[in-house]
């Protein structure tokens, strides 16, 4: 499939070709890759390979240059080749549509021209006349096709039914939109890589906060009030318990943990993760708010009492502070304005929802791991 399409006032041509394991290095296992060609008017092409974030640049592959794909305004110009391959694909199959739906036309009027039809002749117009109807309807059907009860069960399988169900409305409706939101992302195979995973991971974050956070310290400060009637404001950790207090999710893990592992700054503000920085990730971080034995010994003592799922797992879990924080850093990169990229979208995915990735890393999220232990699977 070949298009043409402007961008900056500029004609281009492109295609997608496939590519074999001997003229790819970084092809797929089944043995071929997919390539975008993007064609000036001068002959010049930018070849891209999916999920690369380099590309060539020239009139032949053996002149090429390397280039960037994120720099210089060839991200968008990508992003505008796949969109008119897209429209292009559209127009095609309605076009296919159209022509299927002409030719059986022709088969009814051919019918039609005899006096006496038999009954399996005027069966055959009702079947030719349903099979117009359903070409028809699938021409009126959007390009982006999402189920939400296909995802609404993908959830439920990753989370299990006890989870899913304790959560609050809410938090339901903002996992379905983080998942709409990485389906649209990752339709793009050229770009899914480097694309924009923020949202997804506002919603994603939005839903610890709601489920985890408020839930703790909502809970705690009526304890504390209940500890100390004539008080209205607690300070513990530097974290400020009030009447409708907002809390982040960053607050937590200093009240119930004295160490913790988490995100190296350094490594996770990076574009993309090599191998050997796996094990630079995490670092291993120590309590550095003053917190009184005391006030220590309050927090176990209310979450001994706090009959909750959050409190057992917080309680129960070795690494609740450590997984914690984690979310909290992915949540605060939402504020930078450089996009979310997919290996950090991946590390708060499976933080918190869970699942495995095509590496074969598998892990369980947060909500399922505090939803077992009502079951004793802890």
């Amino acid at each position: 499939m070949k298009a043409e399409f402007y961008y900056s006032q500029r004609k281009y041509e492109c295609i997608v070709v496939s590519l074999s394991q001997d003229n790819s290095p970084d092809a797929l296992s089944d043995g071929e890759t997919k390539e975008l060609r993007i064609r000036n008017h001068e002959g010049e092409v930018l070849a891209v390979q999916q999920g690369q974030k380099t590309a060539l640049r020239g009139k032949s592959r053996a002149t090429s240059k390397v280039v960037d794909i994120l720099k210089n305004d060839y991200y968008n110009l990508i992003k505008a080749a796949v969109n008119a391959l897209d429209l292009a694909e559209k127009h095609r199959l309605i076009a296919d549509k159209d022509e299927q739906i002409r030719l059986l036309n022709a088969e009814i009027a051919i019918f039609r021209e005899k006096s006496n039809l038999s009954d399996s002749e005027r069966a055959e117009i009702v079947q030719l006349r349903d099979q117009i109807s359903t070409l028809s309807d699938r021409q009126n059907t959007s390009p982006f096709t999402y189920n939400q009860l296909e995802t609404e069960n993908k959830l439920l399988k990753r989370l299990g039914n006890n989870a899913w169900q304790n959560l609050e409305i809410s938090s339901k409706k903002d996992l379905l939109s983080a998942y709409k939101h990485k389906y649209l992302v990752e339709a793009d195979i050229f770009t899914e890589n480097f694309s924009d995973y923020k949202p997804s991971c506002l919603y994603i974050a939005n839903v610890v906060e709601r489920e985890i956070v408020q839930v703790f310290f909502k809970n705690f400060y009526h304890f504390l009030c209940r500890q100390n009637p004539s008080h209205k404001e607690f300070t513990i950790a530097g974290v400020n318990l009030r009447p409708r207090g907002k809390y982040t999710i960053g607050n937590l893990p200093y009240l119930i943990a004295e160490e913790w592992d988490t995100f190296s700054d350094e490594i996770l503000n990076r574009e993309s993760l090599a191998s050997e920085d796996r094990d630079r990730l995490y670092y291993h971080k120590f309590c550095d708010r003053k917190i009184s034995i005391s006030d220590r010994q309050l927090v176990n003592q209310f979450l001994v009492q706090w009959k909750h799922p959050v409190s057992l797992w917080l309680s129960r879990n070795k690494k609740a502070a450590s997984k914690i924080d984690q979310v909290a850093k992915l949540r605060n990169l939402t504020a930078h304005p450089m996009p979310i990229y997919k290996w950090q979208f991946t590390e708060l995915w499976l933080l918190v929802i869970g699942g495995k990735t095509k590496s074969g890393r598998s892990q369980r999220g947060i909500l399922k791991e505090i939803h077992e232990i009502i079951n004793g699977n802890d």
